[in-house]
């Protein structure tokens, strides 16, 4: 049998274009964000990270312990380096697009059930689609500062809004104390491998219509002088053998948990002008005291052992001041969302676990075990395994909207995040988040396409046909002429 040659060429199209497509198809994410997932693909064991925890609790104090893998474990943060006579700042990146000056950090979420949704959603609730890093265009500056008393916006709850989709319907100072009176807000444990932990604590936080500290003083300032145009301090030789930090050190991540790679009250001179300044001359932004108050309720310690950092914060039971921590009990049950800042980035660019239970003495995800003496014995607490993913640009009024996510009406019923997603899944997700509008572009032009060239198939399939039918009803009139005519001969 032969096949006319516009067929041929009809279904070689057809199977080509098709070809391509499931090849293209199968690439996934090939133009990743901005940031340090930019070359993963979705399903990459990189979009996800294993973080073990531990607890244990006495009659005063409870014990939380974070292990996570490091490759490259991260103990910087801002620094001035001296240019050409000059202190020149570096870091701040929060990407980590610039070379990495972000340190490592880990830090959770807290709640007693007092935020209704949180043991289902976690961190996602304390993000909106306006905050900060979350879309290309940042709430303008003064007008935030303006209508609310700051110039960006960070993490908060969607109570602390009469719309949550509207960040200009904050509730006013007086219906904010009343909700934080009455326990709606998030404790926040937020641990730091430059700003905090070398003096062993761990900042103490909490959110409710923003990031707020705890009231007293932190353990992170400014080191240096605006009019002066150098820093305030710099090492003391004699306790640390330097001035100076060594830029190229700090560039080839040399320094360890046993260097002097922080400034504080203990290992600092005042700032002498007159010494011999040379270039790559390295000191850091900010310069550590001991936190006070409230804000100094969170102990740490913490190690780099075998490609993992390992965590301690310890903390009272009751700090007594719960207007800003969660008080916590025997046999009291909690939620935790813990996250990971690893790989020089800050920001939202981090990973995040959703809720699990903590336990004081009961069942739960994470049980506390009660322990004497001055510490528990971590070997005999079987650790937590949660597993944490890359969240991109999910936003909690994105999420609970109906006509923008599928599973809103699921929210609204207060169903668990399970039912509907793994780890995994979200990580896929919240990478196709970051170039949600691109992706949907490319569905309808695809989709464009594919409708052009089915219609194109099926017009060329059907001239294809016509033609065929009317050579196969012309050779069929010969062959007849034929046969008449050899009858008429025969006869």
């Amino acid at each position: 049998m032969q096949f006319s040659p516009r067929l041929v060429g009809v279904i070689a199209g057809v199977v080509a274009v098709t070809v391509l497509s499931l090849v293209f198809a199968s690439e996934g994410v090939r133009n990743g964000p901005t940031g340090p997932f930019g070359t993963v693909q979705p399903g990459t064991d990189e979009l996800l990270m294993d973080l073990d925890i531990q607890a244990a609790y006495d009659d005063d104090d409870i014990v939380m312990r974070f292990s996570w893998p490091t490759d490259a474990p991260s103990l910087y943060h801002d620094y001035f380096v001296y240019e050409g006579g000059e202190w020149v700042r570096y870091g701040g990146e929060a990407d980590g697009s610039a070379f990495p000056l972000n340190e490592d950090r880990v830090h959770f979420l807290l709640d007693d059930g007092s935020v209704d949704g949180f043991e289902h959603y976690g961190g996602f609730m304390t993000v909106f689609s306006f905050t900060r890093m979350m879309s290309p265009e940042d709430v303008d500056e003064d007008e935030s500062e303006a209508a609310i008393g700051q110039d960006d916006l960070r993490k908060m709850l969607p109570g602390s809004m009469e719309d949550h989709t509207d960040w200009r319907t904050l509730r006013d100072e007086d219906e904010l104390a009343d909700l934080r009176q009455a326990g709606y807000f998030l404790d926040l444990w937020h641990w730091r491998s430059h700003r905090s932990n070398p003096i062993g604590w761990s900042d103490d936080q909490f959110v409710l219509d923003r990031r707020r500290s705890d009231d007293g003083e932190g353990a992170a300032s400014t080191n240096f002088d605006d009019d002066l145009e150098q820093p305030e301090w710099m090492f003391d030789p004699d306790l640390t053998g330097q001035y100076a930090m060594s830029w190229d050190r700090i560039q080839s991540l040399d320094y360890t948990l046993d260097d002097p790679y922080y400034l504080s009250e203990f290992n600092s001179v005042p700032f002498d002008p007159d010494h011999d300044w040379q270039d790559g001359d390295t000191i850091p932004r900010r310069f550590l005291t001991e936190p006070e108050g409230s804000r100094a309720a969170i102990f740490s310690q913490a190690t780099i052992d075998n490609g993992r950092w390992t965590v301690e914060l310890r903390r009272a039971l009751d700090t007594g001041s719960p207007e800003d921590d969660k008080i916590l009990e025997e046999f009291g049950r909690y939620d935790l969302a813990p996250a990971v800042h690893a790989g020089a980035t800050a920001g939202r660019w981090h990973y995040v676990g959703m809720p699990v239970t903590l336990g004081l003495g009961r069942d739960a995800d994470v049980e506390a075990m009660r322990f004497s003496g001055d510490g528990p014995d971590w070997d005999a607490i079987e650790p937590t395994t949660v597993e944490l993913f890359y969240p991109g640009v999910i936003a909690w009024d994105y999420l609970a909207n109906r006509q923008t996510h599928a599973g809103a009406g699921a929210i609204d019923a207060n169903a668990s995040f399970y039912a509907a997603h793994d780890e995994e899944k979200m990580g896929f997700y919240a990478l196709e988040s970051e170039f949600r509008d691109e992706i949907i572009s490319q569905w309808l032009w695809t989709t464009l396409m594919w409708v052009v060239f089915i219609l194109g198939s099926v017009v060329a399939f059907m001239r294809l046909a016509r033609r065929y039918g009317r050579e196969r009803t012309g050779d069929e009139t010969i062959v007849r002429d034929d046969a008449l005519r050899a009858e008429e001969h025969n006869a």
